[in-house]
């Protein structure tokens, strides 16, 4: 079985953490960008404190930039760092796009099919124009002075609901679900399957990665606890997407008790053991590692894992020693 990981640092910018990510082993490191620093202002810093981990977005979404100037971040990114770029795409959600961003969030599906398409042609430098419906660019190519390191460069979408993962199998180099409570996961692999047959795509080629929530403490009541808060906070303050897989998967009345909740706290109370162990591995550094192997037994090519929101760098960096291809049988993960 394969050992490829990642690891998402989500808005946390420590060159300390990066690089101890790289000498553990790690494939790829990823960048969150929400509403604070931007993804590509720190891979650009973490590109210089490094040099062979993949460097990739995770992520930006379709709104807030046009695809041309996408195209210049990853491909400036991926000749600074000697081609390590990945492109994590989102269309986000209303209260990113509209809330922060301030621009209309429509059609979020055709968008980012037609911004895939407009990215990879920037990449490769294509002269002619582009009528689209978002889009019209007379020209798809950088100056002749900035020649792209690599004419591709990897892009996930993040994609959950049934029209978004067929497009990912119609568009993407990988699929990169989140918070994806594992019964829904074999049914989701056949719409990307039905996305790529309608492209003539081998399936098989389409990079399955997944974030996965990784909670990992001596203690493991504490380390589902950290995990519970995450995922309450997740069903509660985005609107719509976690939610709808969540209740799609059998926990319609255990979503309704977290968004009723009256605190925080009492949200955390409300995410029970079975759900909690669908979507996250808890527990032990030994418990939390049979956890992944069994995700990684049923079809993620690439787990990409992350410690809850709000802990202390402490809990990531026994993430990253935990999970790590480089870790030696025994060793401390403190």
């Amino acid at each position: 079985m394969s050992d490829r990981i990642g690891v998402l640092l989500s808005l946390r910018d420590d060159l300390d953490l990066v690089r101890r990510a790289e000498r553990l082993g790690y494939e790829s490191v990823w960048a969150a960008e929400g509403q604070g620093r931007t993804a590509f202002g720190k891979l650009e810093r973490w590109a210089t404190a490094t040099d062979r981990i993949g460097l990739a977005t995770g992520i930006v979404n379709v709104y807030s930039r046009t695809p041309a100037a996408l195209a210049q971040a990853a491909a400036t990114l991926d000749a600074h760092s000697g081609g390590r770029a990945i492109l994590g795409l989102g269309v986000a959600h209303p209260g990113v796009v509209e809330g922060f961003h301030g621009t209309e969030f429509d059609r979020p599906l055709a968008r980012m099919a037609e911004y895939v398409e407009l990215v990879r042609r920037y990449l490769r430098g294509d002269a002619d124009g582009f009528d689209g419906e978002f889009y019209s660019p007379d020209r798809t190519r950088f100056w002749d002075a900035f020649e792209p390191a690599r004419a591709e460069i990897p892009i996930y979408n993040a994609a959950l609901g049934e029209g978004n993962v067929t497009l990912t199998g119609e568009y993407a180099d990988g699929w990169l679900p989140n918070l994806y409570p594992r019964p829904r996961f074999e049914t989701a692999t056949e719409w990307l399957a039905r996305g790529a047959d309608r492209a003539g795509r081998d399936v098989e080629g389409i990079d399955v990665a997944m974030y996965v929530l990784a909670s990992v403490d001596d203690d493991p009541a504490r380390a589902r606890r950290a995990a519970a808060e995450h995922v309450a906070y997740y069903l509660r303050e985005i609107p719509g997407y976690y939610g709808r897989v969540a209740e799609e998967a059998g926990f319609a009345d255990e979503v309704a008790a977290i968004r009723a909740a009256d605190s925080d706290a009492a949200a955390a109370e409300a995410v029970s053991d079975e759900f909690l162990d669908l979507v996250a591995v808890t527990g032990t550094p030994d418990e939390a590692r049979a956890g992944l192997a069994t995700i990684r037994e049923m079809g993620v090519d690439l787990p990409i894992v992350r410690a809850p929101a709000g802990v202390e760098d402490e809990a990531v960096r026994r993430v990253l020693e935990t999970f790590a291809p480089d870790r030696s049988p025994g060793e401390s993960t403190t």
